[in-house]
């Protein structure tokens, strides 16, 4: 109730003293739930560091119960701020080979959507994340909120990858109204807006962009999500400095890069460091670009992500671009 009002500390005050209480009264099944939803909190400011605490104790519980749904659940949960920090090998190793027992127990696996479906999907794996996203296919048309949020951010993602940008658009932009209920910092807003973005760009759609972008910037303050925030400036700067000899974008692109770095979102601090030296490319400044081209390929070279790798490589070779004088970050 609090949540739905908007009421974000309040919310977490209340979730911390139920936990003190599980605790306290080795209430394991309330510590559990107490545990997932305080991860929850910290996934929507984007503090994924913190959430791995919580769901480490979660997982703990959930085996001391002995609840296979919930030890499921705990495992797909932490593939997303295991994702978001860039460990993308240890997020995979969580859970295997998911499988449809698991996406129908009961447990809440949602995150698998929106952690290893897109590793896959960045490492050019585009079948494995058809089957990822197939084992959810029961969720097609649901009433359930969360449920139908999830399966549209991640749908949004498959079309992109398949070419299909039309329906990538309008899957992507479908999860807005599930995130004026849920909020502004759910996954597959996370997932769905960054999706629509991207195809409304390659679509060349400025006014749809920025219709999105509109979307992003006037969230109410109490429920910014600091990702979308870095997600915004650097939309923002791709309009503003895309364009061969335009000076702007700079500013923007280091905005993202600023809030990238500090969250520790190694994925998308590699991205906007990427898109930023292209763009110094394109307006004749190969020198700037140096710098952020080779740590960007270095970051993705670390997560195998082998399409960006190529594309990172492209554009380090289209000027001067001395290496890092440090070592990995």
């Amino acid at each position: 109730i609090a949540f739905s009002r908007g009421h974000v500390e309040e919310t977490r005050a209340l979730m911390k003293h139920s936990l003190e209480l599980a605790l306290a009264h080795d209430l394991a099944e309330e510590a559990s739930t107490a545990f997932f939803m305080l991860s929850d909190g910290e996934f929507r400011r984007d503090r994924y560091a913190e959430s791995l605490d919580y769901l480490r104790e979660c997982l703990v519980n959930a085996r001391k119960l002995g609840s296979r749904p919930f030890e499921w659940a705990s495992l797909a949960e932490l593939t997303y701020p295991l994702f978001m920090l860039g460990r993308w090998d240890e997020a995979l190793m969580q859970i295997e080979e998911p499988s449809e027992e698991q996406t129908r127990s009961g447990g809440v696996v949602l995150s698998l959507l929106t952690s290893v479906l897109e590793i896959h999907l960045h490492r050019g794996r585009l079948d494995e994340a058809r089957k990822v996203f197939a084992l959810f296919s029961h969720l097609d048309g649901s009433t359930d909120l969360q449920d139908r949020g999830s399966y549209l951010g991640a749908q949004a993602s498959i079309y992109r990858a398949e070419g299909r940008l039309q329906e990538a658009l309008a899957a992507g932009e479908a999860t807005i109204e599930a995130t004026r209920t849920l909020g502004y910092g759910q996954q597959s807003a996370k997932q769905g807006v960054v999706a629509a973005l991207e195809v409304a760009l390659a679509l060349d759609d400025s006014a749809k962009a920025r219709e999105l972008l509109a979307f992003l910037e006037d969230a109410p303050p109490g429920r910014r999500s600091p990702y979308l925030e870095a997600q915004a400036h650097r939309f923002r700067a791709r309009l503003e400095g895309g364009a061969a000899g335009l000076e702007g974008g700079g500013a923007g692109f280091e905005a993202a890069e600023g809030i990238f770095r500090e969250l520790g979102i190694v994925f998308w601090l590699a991205v906007t460091q990427l898109e930023h030296g292209e763009t110094l490319v394109q307006q004749g400044r190969p020198d700037e670009a140096g710098l952020l081209l080779a740590e960007a390929r270095e970051s993705f070279q670390r997560l195998g992500a082998t399409p960006w790798i190529e594309r990172a490589a492209e554009a380090f070779h289209a000027g001067p671009a001395p290496a890092p004088t440090t070592g990995s970050h």
